[in-house]
């Protein structure tokens, strides 16, 4: 006898093989070429990030489709440079879509210019953001902040050699980054004029900062994991407050509230500090200025730096040493020292040579492998197309992967998968200069281009001459790590002399 229930189910199995037909065969972006499961689930695209390969995937299937590839049943990749451009260009119907929701304030509260979907609201975040703290101007202010925490990557790295002589540069890098943003964003205060890492609260930070943006990406790829991983059960279980062994909150059970208490109660006193910093500069906007913001607004922006800073700029740190350590990168090294005993020590400008090795680097290894998604809106389902048949539907997701446009050969040549930081220098002139720049997609484009790049850049760069003017040092072994939101290096070890 048939029951209500097998009734049920034979109707649920026929909805959902009329659902994968209509995915592989009639949808719009049926026609584009992909891989089979991606054709009509999200699962796929989740499975191949939390794989921590995510962007070699897409560059082999780019390889193998061509300009276009269907990665999701909503989504397409683009690998050309005139489609990166029109996605992230200032198209004003292109925008962001909920895959950011995760970057918001929960019960409707102030998101960061990271989760801002319009281009107006987009515009006028980024005024307040930039010109009070992030301006070129205001981020030479944070160069003895810096310099300083080199000294402290130094002695830990001097420290931390093994019995045969070598050390493990990436996980140090990424605490150095981490303890010179929080210092360069919210001022000495915060750990008491040390290291933040190097407190009790401290502990394991970079860790818990890895896990977090991992978690936050794979919830939006597959919004039904997210909203699983959102429910009551899960937050009790996943955002349980830690601590050590001292029973002192350690992770974001430390640092959020230390972070809250020097924004909303302490920030008089955080105004004050006679140290230059990016939350004392918001602060100190005055109350009838256009670009003053509201203590919940610093707060979200402020979140938005050490969650997307410290990781990404470890990255790039990382890769460079690496690629100054190998043998193609021992003359580079050479380089930089002559550079840096002609420059001035104020200079905001960086050298040929350290720009040189720095595009090429970031060019060659993303810090950020991933591709940002972006939703079409009504207006824009002909924005690409030189490149597409048809117009695109309006809520269809489009991206292009920096690391793909990064290795293309089509954009940088033959020699794409090689680091060769000469194209960067040498017989070419300012015109060829300038093109070059057009194509490095590292910060982005147009009006969304990443709003720390100064400091980023700073940080990088005085990071790199502080240790090449203390060290000649040779890679061991091979760069390693996965990626996720940023790269994440696990492994970058070498071994060194010390210039006297």
């Amino acid at each position: 006898m048939v029951t209500v229930f097998t009734i049920v189910l034979q109707c649920a199995l026929a909805a959902l093989v009329a659902r994968v037909v209509y995915l592989c065969y009639f949808h719009p972006l049926a026609r584009y070429p992909g891989p089979w499961l991606a054709r009509f689930t999200d699962i796929w695209r989740l499975l191949s990030f939390l794989n921590g390969n995510h962007h070699l995937t897409e560059q082999r299937l780019h390889e193998r489709y061509g300009r276009v590839v269907r990665i999701a049943p909503n989504w397409l990749s683009f690998s050309s440079l005139e489609d990166f451009e029109t996605i992230y260009g200032f198209h004003k119907s292109i925008e962001k879509g909920d895959f950011y929701t995760f970057g918001r304030g929960r019960g409707g509260g102030s998101g960061s210019i990271f989760s801002t979907k319009d281009e107006a609201t987009h515009r006028i975040k980024k005024r307040k953001i930039l010109g009070p703290a992030l301006s070129s101007t205001k981020v030479a202010g944070y160069e003895a902040i810096v310099s300083r925490h080199i000294d402290v990557l130094v002695s830990r790295a001097e420290q931390g050699l093994d019995d045969r002589g070598k050390v493990n540069m990436a996980p140090l890098v990424h605490r150095f980054t981490l303890d010179t943003m929080l210092e360069v964003i919210f001022g000495p205060s915060l750990s008491a004029q040390k290291p933040y890492t190097d407190t009790p609260a401290g502990e394991g930070l970079t860790s818990v900062l890895r896990v977090l943006t991992k978690r936050a990406w794979s919830f939006s790829l597959w919004p039904v994991f997210g909203w699983l991983m959102n429910t009551r059960l899960a937050n009790a279980i996943l955002r349980r407050p830690t601590h050590n062994k001292q029973g002192t909150p350690t992770g974001m059970s430390a640092l959020f509230p230390a972070i809250q208490s020097l924004i909303f109660a302490r920030n008089k006193e955080t105004a004050e500090s006679p140290q230059p910093g990016i939350v004392k500069n918001w602060l100190q906007v005055p109350s009838d200025d256009t670009h003053r913001m509201e203590l919940r607004e610093i707060f979200s922006e402020a979140a938005n730096l050490v969650i997307a800073g410290p990781g990404s700029t470890a990255a790039a740190v990382t890769a460079i040493l690496f690629h100054l350590g190998a043998r193609e990168g021992q003359i580079w090294q050479d380089k930089l020292r002559k550079e840096a005993n002609a420059a001035p020590s104020s200079s905001t400008t960086l050298p040929p040579h350290l720009n040189a090795v720095i595009k090429e680097t970031l060019r060659l290894r993303a810090a950020f492998p991933t591709a940002f998604p972006r939703v079409i809106r009504p207006g824009a389902e002909t924005a690409l197309s030189s490149t597409l048949s048809a117009p695109l539907p309006v809520g269809t997701t489009i991206s292009a992967n920096t690391y793909v446009l990064g290795r293309s050969r089509e954009i940088w040549g033959d020699d794409a998968d090689d680091w060769v930081p000469q194209r960067w220098v040498g017989a070419i002139s300012e015109s060829q200069y300038r093109e070059m720049e057009t194509r490095l997609v590292a910060f982005s484009k147009g009006s969304r281009g990443c709003v720390g790049r100064d400091l980023a850049l700073l940080v990088i760069g005085l990071a790199v001459m502080g240790i090449v003017k203390k060290w000649r040092f040779r890679s061991v072994g091979e760069l390693s790590g996965k990626s996720f939101l940023e790269m994440q290096y696990d492994d970058c070890w070498i071994e060194y002399e010390s210039i006297r």
